[in-house]
């Protein structure tokens, strides 16, 4: 759990990360579990030093990172750092790539005091076996190290769209991203088009993400986890393309409401499907209406599903100007418990039922996701047996979102469920 640049849109400077650090504390995202504070592509400088070291962008960080580590370490806070082989596509430069320097980065991570690498594969092709080779030269670099460094890989940063499933990448790495980026929407309807080499189908919304996350179940283990990628709780459309300009296909833009066509559409350049929209301030103005991003129960939806994922928990938006709703939702110490349960057990839908999502805990309990993808109100339902706990007289339900508690003889529901809405419960085989 923890906190990454990537999705805020906030500069990435030494003097933003430690006011960062401090929010994390104060806000007591720390305190609910939020341990690891990210810096992802643009904290380096964009050549390496003569020796051929990764030295930090002395304009952005002009105390280095290894004090910014310790100012983390004395907060009870763990620092991470990003790179890539290549650095091909994903916002840091070429003479800063990591292929060929693995060892001495490595090392310099370690004598900087680093605790966690996003390790990015950033090239346009998907060569499986050049992948492979990359990310367990990195691997087997950061053991060598003499520091205990969490490894997080994205296999997927390339034109190809199932490299996360194409290997089990859980002999290689800590974590693995399961698809592309995640984006602050909950679907994408756009037509599959070609942009610039890449899909319209790789600019996923919460439900492609849970799609890709499914079928990967088998892999999560304690000590190996499948990543859907950093939350968007409390992160704006508007702040997210912001962030990332030009990289927006015109296609997405007809699964924005017609509304918002009918807004931005006069001031779009469009040169036909393979053309990336440039978006302008007025554009960005008209997108940040909250009802272009996630709505607050689809919000919940989301944190909800990754903990059901066991997935890693790492937050995206300025925890340095969060709402109390942002907040209260990212530090739900019920819903994190379910996602950091020691078995790590990643959830799954019942057989031919995908409204029921169950994940088994180490406490014998059961977590329950009665989940409504639908744009109706929906009354979702299963039984205690039937969501894999033993036969008893009494169950307690409690919901998580609500905190309160209930006892059932065996049925688990609820009706009207939210559209777009899950109702998380924690179900007991015992009462009292």
């Amino acid at each position: 759990m923890g906190w990454n640049s990537w999705n805020s849109g906030i500069p990435l400077t030494e003097s933003v990360i430690r006011s960062t650090i401090d929010a994390l504390v104060s806000s007591g995202m720390r305190d609910a579990g939020y341990h690891y504070v990210n810096l992802d592509a643009g904290w380096a400088a964009p050549a390496r030093d003569a020796a051929g070291s990764l030295v930090a962008d002395p304009r952005k960080f002009p105390g280095g990172i290894p004090a910014l580590a310790r100012y983390a370490h004395d907060r009870g806070m763990l620092l991470g750092l990003y790179s890539s082989p290549y650095n091909e596509t994903c916002g840091q430069s070429l003479q800063n790539a990591s292929a060929g320097h693995e060892n001495r980065d490595a090392r310099t991570f370690a004598a900087w005091g680093v605790d966690f690498l996003k390790y990015d594969w950033c090239r346009n092709d998907d060569d499986l076996e050049t992948q492979v080779r990359v990310f367990t030269a990195m691997r087997d670099a950061l053991r060598a190290s003499g520091r205990r460094i969490v490894y997080s890989i994205n296999p997927n940063s390339s034109a190809g769209l199932h490299a996360a499933r194409a290997y089990d990448w859980s002999r290689i790495a800590d974590l693995t991203r399961n698809a592309h980026d995640l984006y602050p929407f909950w679907h994408n309807g756009t037509p599959a088009v070609a942009v610039h080499d890449f899909s319209s189908e790789q600019f996923l919304g919460v439900t492609e993400q849970l799609a890709a996350a499914t079928p990967l179940a088998a892999r999560s283990r304690p000590g190996y986890w499948n990543d859907p990628d950093m939350l968007v709780v409390g992160t704006q459309l508007a702040e997210f393309l912001g962030m990332h300009p030009g990289t927006v296909p015109s296609a997405l833009l007809k699964a924005l409401p017609l509304t918002l066509q009918q807004r931005i559409s006069a001031r779009a350049t469009v040169k036909g499907a393979t053309s990336l929209l440039t978006l302008t301030p007025e554009q960005i103005a008209a997108l940040r209406d909250p009802q272009f991003s996630l709505t607050v129960e689809e919000q919940r939806t989301h944190l909800s599903l990754w903990a059901m994922l066991a997935a890693p928990l790492i937050a995206g938006n300025d925890v340095r100007a969060m709402s109390e709703q942002t907040r209260s939702i990212l530090t739900n110490r019920e819903v994190i418990a379910v996602d950091q349960d020691p078995a790590s057990v990643q959830g799954a839908f019942l057989p031919g039922n995908d409204r029921v999502m169950v994940k088994p805990l180490s406490d014998g309990s059961i977590a329950v996701a009665l989940y409504n993808p639908d744009d109706s109100p929906a009354d979702i339902g299963t039984s205690a047996t039937a969501a894999g706990l033993p036969g008893a007289q009494c169950y307690t339900v409690r919901d998580l979102w609500a905190h309160t508690s209930t006892t059932t003889a065996g049925p688990i529901g609820h009706s009207g469920v939210a559209p777009h809405g899950l109702v998380l419960q924690r179900v007991t085989p015992k009462c009292g």
